[in-house]
């Protein structure tokens, strides 16, 4: 008989294969991988941000986050320019109107993957998922720093 933390890594591992099924995959949306949609995401809900902010936002370094950036300034989807930051060094980030709307694709991809996974929930059990789903999120970010990339929601703007 399986031992609870087994039966717990089974039910973790099971949801991470489902949710992966939902949201972009490998390469989607123009070819975007799913680490690009993860930038336009974090700059749609934070317009302000400037590319030392999202580097320590997504636990990397900035020379990291430039090359992450970079194919997405040269295909389009981000202008990069002078930020107001006082140093007057800050490198500001803003989506395109070519990256809004792939934001807004991607942004449909898992919104909709997400409300069918939703309807299947029986509805006298959702208030439970979530709540049970909000107690195991609380616990992963205690155990961080392995990943101290802050959460962006479903809908970045």
């Amino acid at each position: 008989m399986p031992s609870r933390i087994q039966v717990f890594e089974q039910c973790c591992w099971e949801l991470r294969s489902a949710l992966s099924r939902l949201g972009p995959d490998e390469v989607c949306c123009e070819g975007l991988t799913p680490r690009q949609c993860r930038v336009l995401r974090a700059i749609g809900q934070d317009a302000g941000l400037n590319l030392s902010g999202l580097a320590e936002r997504e636990g990397l370094s900035v020379s990291g986050m430039s090359r992450r950036v970079d194919p997405l300034v040269e295909r389009g989807y981000l202008d990069r320019g002078r930020g107001s930051a006082a140093d007057g060094r800050a490198i500001r980030l803003e989506l395109t109107r070519k990256g809004k709307e792939a934001l807004d694709s991607v942004e449909e991809t898992i919104y909709g993957g997400i409300e069918e996974l939703w309807k299947a929930v029986p509805a006298a059990e959702r208030g439970t998922v979530v709540q049970a789903l909000e107690i195991l999120a609380r616990a992963a970010r205690r155990i961080g720093p392995r990943d101290t990339r802050p959460a962006i929601p479903l809908r970045a703007r």
